[in-house]
């Protein structure tokens, strides 16, 4: 368990019990034992108290811009964690691999990355692709419980651990703590408590068992792909297998791609139908379609440059109201356009770092002292991730690249005390900052997920759904004539690559300590100039 958390209704955190050692240890084994073997629980297990979070999105005066968490008694988590370690290695080998969330290596980028590469692939052949991003209003609240427990035991879940859940949300009661005020006790039928050890996990084992009816109901296939063995090389006489991607989960992130817009509504309309049944409910005024740019083609597949399909047919209604069609969506925290150009969520990442990095101007970057070392660590820490959220799947031009750049430089010269007047070069700044340029930054974040992809595979041993994608192709099926080449994200690590003057990237990338060591040549941090301040001053 995890120290430093926000404790239940006891008032006792997991920090009191591990400073116990060994007698807390025994009396918590001897506690646990007896609620095993009877089933029961005490009631203060049963009390919930709940505290908003808000969700940095939207109105904050609008309720539904919060989530509650449940805080949970510190001894009920342990207990709950016990459980969870029991289901999860059963599970997680049963859930269909669309889906990421809390899941062990797996992550938002698994999902971000697909969706692209798909994408990309439709948009190089100038082939549709339609899109739903599907959401669900107050997923973890919703869940009818008695479903659930049956979908456990389908699962193969034992009836022991299932009538163990079962205690934990017997008879459970909840209070609001708002301002130091709590509010009475009320009754919690139905969901999965926000801030529960095994919330995520049984989540997970519900939503399977919904997208698993979903998809027999559909009978769509998604988009067909074909995986050989030649990596990004393909050639006609190329062994190879079939694959089909309809759906991407992450917890209960959705987005759907078809071919054509009747499957994407075939899925929409069966999807409706399924939850219902389990007590979940889209929401329609969140959930968004769309469909990839596309050029029109004459008789002979020729593209008509400056011509774009006009897909006005998507038409698809729930419950009497129409869903929305957009350009761009945000999907798991990365900007998604439907011409796949990267200069709106460049301009999203910039101003969210740009934020982020004048919050600490007077804390931070003027504060004297604090010393430049410092400084730049809390840099690395606090604003690269924020900038380079999602860098891995990005296919940057040189334009694009260079107003990375300058923020970067920028936020460099403020931590060094340099002032915007002096004239001092990029290349200088990074010397006494003992910083990499941000453009081997940038290319070791593309490399590192490319090994990492290279080498996974899934529950079976066979290769990734995600590795199945980023190699994908569409067998015997080529460009229109006249249509001339965008950027790939291939394209920009098969570049990548040559600059670092690596050969055999199809051995090193399976050796991941050895695929690193290769790839962080350019980006090692070096100390900062001991006479840092003087040459700053001499400027």
């Amino acid at each position: 368990m995890k120290s430093r958390k926000a404790p239940g209704s006891d008032e006792v955190t997991v920090d009191v019990l591990k400073a116990g050692c060994e007698p807390v240890i025994r009396w918590l084994f001897n506690f646990f034992t007896d609620v095993w073997k009877n089933e029961q629980m005490g009631k203060e297990w049963s009390i919930t108290t709940l505290i908003r979070l808000y969700k940095n999105k939207g109105d904050k005066k609008v309720c539904d811009n919060y989530r509650g968490i449940a805080l949970l008694n510190a001894t009920s988590k342990i207990f709950s964690r016990i459980i969870l370690n029991r289901i999860q290695g059963l599970i997680d080998g049963q859930l269909l691999e669309i889906q990421s969330g809390f899941r062990s290596n797996r992550s938002t980028t698994d999902q971000i990355f697909t969706l692209k590469m798909t994408m990309e692939r439709r948009r190089e052949f100038n082939k549709p692709l339609f899109l739903c991003f599907i959401d669900i209003a107050k997923a973890y609240d919703s869940v009818n419980r008695e479903l659930l427990w049956k979908v456990c035991l389908n699962y193969g879940i034992s009836e022991k651990l299932v009538n163990l859940l079962k205690m934990l949300y017997k008879d459970s009661i909840a209070k609001v703590k708002e301002n130091g005020e709590v509010s009475d006790t009320f009754e919690i039928k139905t969901g999965v408590m926000q801030g529960g050890i095994p919330s995520p996990i049984l989540f997970n084992i519900l939503f399977d068992f919904i997208i698993r009816k979903v998809i027999d109901e559909a009978d769509v296939t998604g988009v067909k792909f074909s995986y050989g063995n030649n990596d990004f090389c393909h050639g006609r006489s190329e062994k190879h297998d079939g694959f089909n991607i309809l759906a991407l989960l992450y917890a209960d992130d959705l987005v759907v791609m078809c071919e054509t817009a009747t499957d994407l509504e075939k899925f929409i309309k069966s999807f409706e139908k399924v939850t219902q049944q389990f007590g979940l409910t889209m929401s329609i005024k969140k959930t968004c379609l769309m469909s990839l740019q596309q050029l029109k083609e004459d008789q002979h597949r020729k593209v008509l440059k400056g011509q774009n399909v006009n897909y006005t047919d998507i038409d698809i209604n729930i419950r009497n109201q129409k869903i929305e069609t957009v350009d761009s969506f945000t999907y798991l925290g990365c900007i998604i356009t439907n011409d796949q150009r990267q200069d709106t969520e460049l301009s999203a990442r910039l101003t969210k770092a740009s934020k982020a990095f004048n919050m600490l101007r007077h804390a931070i970057w003027h504060r004297k002292s604090v010393s430049i070392t410092a400084r730049l660590r809390i840099f690395r820490a606090c604003i690269l991730p924020v900038l380079l959220y999602g860098s891995e799947t990005w296919v940057l031009t040189i334009k694009q690249e260079q107003r990375i750049a300058s923020f970067y430089n920028r936020c460099l010269r403020t931590i060094a005390g340099v002032n915007l007047g002096d004239r001092m070069s990029n290349e200088t700044l990074l010397d006494i900052t003992g910083q990499p340029t941000i453009e081997n930054i940038l290319r070791r974040n593309r490399l590192r997920w490319f090994g990492h992809v290279n080498r996974t595979v899934n529950q079976d041993g066979c290769p990734s759904l995600t590795k199945k994608v980023m190699f994908g192709y569409f067998h015997g099926e080529k460009q229109p004539s006249n249509m001339g080449r965008s950027k790939r994200w291939e394209d920009s690590v098969l570049k990548d690559i040559e600059e670092l003057n690596i050969g055999n990237w199809r051995e090193i990338t399976l050796d991941r300590s050895c695929w690193r060591e290769t790839i962080n040549r350019n980006v090692h941090v070096n100390s900062v100039n001991k006479n840092v301040k003087s040459i700053v001053h001499d400027y």
